[in-house]
């Protein structure tokens, strides 16, 4: 009943009425008392065969604000004993290898990590990183091919970047058993690239399907990585919801999301798990909490035998406020599974997930349109022309259509994000660019009346 009532309190049609200062507490509280009490580390059993190999899969990894000087030994020191007990390590390189410092656009923040760095990557034993995500491009095709030559020559491999003799593919063998790791991204830093050059395999439904079909047969376990979707949910979207498990209908026996920065929950689907969001590994010191899981998530531990994927378990981590990452005492681990454990015993619930989606769509939406409007009114050519690229990427082609779908002022945004497209031509004409102006109020009142869904359990 107290997440129910909570969520009542947060989420619904006067819950703007509660004072901004009350909402950060009110989610503390939540967080530490309103979900019930589980047993003990989460646990799901896909078959009585033990484990002869122990994979371990974190979530997003971003080094940019890693010091030269910095001690990998004090900040991941702590997870020695569980990356030496397991066969092999994978995360979510957010912050490619670069020396280049000069940022590819203008749009949002650019994240990058010292080549001095790829210290910390061997430290942690990883066998291969996924870059299919949207900071890959952050400092152009050439920053992601230094980081992925970097990478390679330390013995690490990569997935989900596509370009000359890559396609986005890669296969480790671990123990004998071979895995096939596919990645993909809906979103990146959308800049003007010579047309041969290295990038992420976009998202996109039916080549994720044909992707699996054709590793299947080459590898005992294929893993499918999708970087999609908004930030700060712990809910999918119902829509990518169906989408990974049709993935693993389709022949993946593990499919990993990331992205949303917090975690998700975890489900068994068939003979795969499913893990929806698998949250911030390390994204940097704790300095204020901007959402009260940002710091605070789960490894996924996977067992195989022959090949198969038998368990999989969820190891709280976190990162404390000196900056460590650790497996959480008894305290914050058992926040983090009591969540954890809510988070996926809801994850059939369509009709929340369905208003968490139309929530994501609209709040997002509505902000890619606020910032186009003032981008257009301050003459901000460079600005205009590069959120303008942004609209033809795989998360706003869906965004885009997702608004029109839904009707309304949110439709009619939607509408006009469709016709801004056609920049610059469309964006000189005064009547569209009247139109745009003449939204922004409506689109910033709708904001200020609307709480986002799905922020936590």
């Amino acid at each position: 009943m107290l997440p129910s009532v909570s969520r009542w309190v947060r989420e619904n049609s006067i819950a703007h009425l509660l004072p901004w200062r009350l909402q950060a507490p009110l989610e503390r509280a939540t967080v530490q008392h309103a979900y019930p009490s589980t047993p003990g580390p989460l646990h799901w059993q896909l078959a009585a065969s033990p484990a002869d190999v122990v994979l371990l899969f974190g979530g997003d990894l971003a080094l940019h604000d890693w010091q030269l000087a910095g001690d990998s030994s004090a900040v991941f020191g702590g997870l020695d004993a569980l990356t030496s007990s397991v066969h092999g390590c994978f995360l979510n390189l957010e912050s490619q290898l670069t020396e280049r410092t000069i940022p590819a656009g203008i749009i949002g923040s650019s994240l990058r990590a010292d080549p001095s760095a790829l210290e910390v990557l061997s430290r942690l034993r990883l066998t291969a990183v996924c870059c299919a995500n949207n900071h890959c491009l952050d400092f152009g095709s050439e920053g992601l091919s230094e980081s992925v030559d970097r990478l390679e020559s330390a013995g690490i491999g990569v997935t989900g970047v596509t370009g000359p003799g890559r396609d986005g593919g890669h296969v480790v063998e671990v123990r004998g058993v071979r895995i096939g790791l596919l990645a993909f991204a809906d979103d990146w830093h959308a800049v003007d690239a010579p047309a041969v050059s290295v990038g992420p395999l976009p998202h996109d439904p039916t080549t994720v399907r044909e992707r699996i079909a054709a590793m299947r047969p080459t590898v005992d376990l294929v893993v499918v990585q999708l970087h999609w979707g908004f930030e700060y949910s712990m809910y999918p979207m119902l829509s990518q919801r169906n989408l990974a498990r049709q993935y693993a209908e389709a022949g993946a026996g593990l499919v990993l999301c990331h992205h949303a920065h917090v975690p998700m929950g975890v489900e068994r689907w068939g003979e795969s798990v499913i893990a929806h969001g698998l949250g911030n590994f390390y994204f940097g010191r704790s300095s204020g909490e901007h959402h009260p899981f940002r710091h605070a998530s789960f490894l996924l531990r996977v067992g195989l035998a022959g090949g198969v994927v038998v368990e999989a378990d969820a190891v709280p981590v976190h990162t404390d406020r000196n900056g460590r990452v650790v497996l959480p005492s008894s305290p914050m681990a058992r926040v983090i599974n009591r969540s954890l454990a809510y988070l996926s015993g809801r994850l059939d619930d369509d009709w929340y997930l369905n208003a968490v989606e139309q929530s994501l769509v609209a709040q997002n939406g509505c902000l890619v349109f606020l910032d186009l409007a003032r981008r257009i009114a301050e003459g901000d050519q460079r600005g205009v022309l590069e959120r303008v690229r942004f609209l033809e990427l795989p998360r706003q082609q869906l965004l885009r259509a997702s608004m029109i779908a839904a009707g309304g002022l949110v439709g009619d945004i939607g509408s006009l994000l469709d016709r801004a497209r056609e920049w610059p031509e469309a964006l000189h004409r005064s009547d569209l660019a009247a139109e745009i102006a003449a939204q922004q109020t409506p689109v910033q009142r709708y904001l200020e009346t609307h709480r986002e869904k799905g922020r936590i359990p």
